[in-house]
């Protein structure tokens, strides 16, 4: 009878500490070394302010500059289109992070379809920062990035690219915890 109360007490505290463990929250580690600040931008560069009049999609708006409208895609991401799964998802999530928002653009020339190629900025909600909403949109797990077209980025770009997309897919960040995701360009292929 005595062990049977020293083991009941073991269990129970074992039992204590598990249970404790699951209720702790767990630390969420965020992406690996973002930086959303965007770089230092010199005279030369191409850099545009544009005020985001709509989002097409995902990976699309039409922003007006100086007076005149002028559609952009995000440059070396693909998200899902509309009507494939996770597109309208995608598509709200460009929304929010850009919607009726003056945003800076960085132009990387132009596609076939005579969209203008960029790296979009918006300003941080203390205004302090830029984020690159090109990788914010990686990072929430939105967009694959797109590495037949991100040679024109630097090295240190493209990699940071490849890590917020390996860590998006690693914790299952959006479509990533969906069964199957199917990369659009594969989708467009079939449909």
């Amino acid at each position: 009878m005595w062990m049977f109360g020293e083991w009941g007490a073991l269990i129970v505290l074992l039992l204590i500490v598990a249970f404790a463990m699951l209720r702790s929250p767990k630390r969420r580690r965020g992406p690996p070394n973002v930086n959303h600040i965007a770089p230092t931008y010199t005279k030369s560069s191409n850099r545009q302010n544009a005020e985001v009049v709509y989002v097409i999609d995902g990976d699309t708006v039409d922003v007006r500059v100086s007076g005149r409208k002028t559609r952009v895609r995000l440059d070396a991401i693909d998200c899902p289109e509309n009507g494939q799964h996770w597109g309208d998802t995608a598509k709200f999530g460009l929304v929010k992070l850009i919607g009726g928002k003056t945003v800076h653009l960085e132009q990387h020339g132009q596609d076939q379809y005579g969209r203008t190629i960029a790296t979009i900025y918006v300003s941080h909600a203390n205004g302090s920062k830029w984020i690159n909403v090109n990788e914010r949109m990686v990072t929430l797990g939105h967009a694959w990035v797109m590495r037949k077209y991100y040679s024109h980025l630097s090295k240190e770009r493209q990699r940071q690219l490849n890590r917020l997309e390996a860590w998006a897919k690693s914790k299952r960040v959006g479509l990533w915890g969906t069964s199957n995701p199917i990369p659009p360009w594969e989708w467009r292929r079939e449909t």
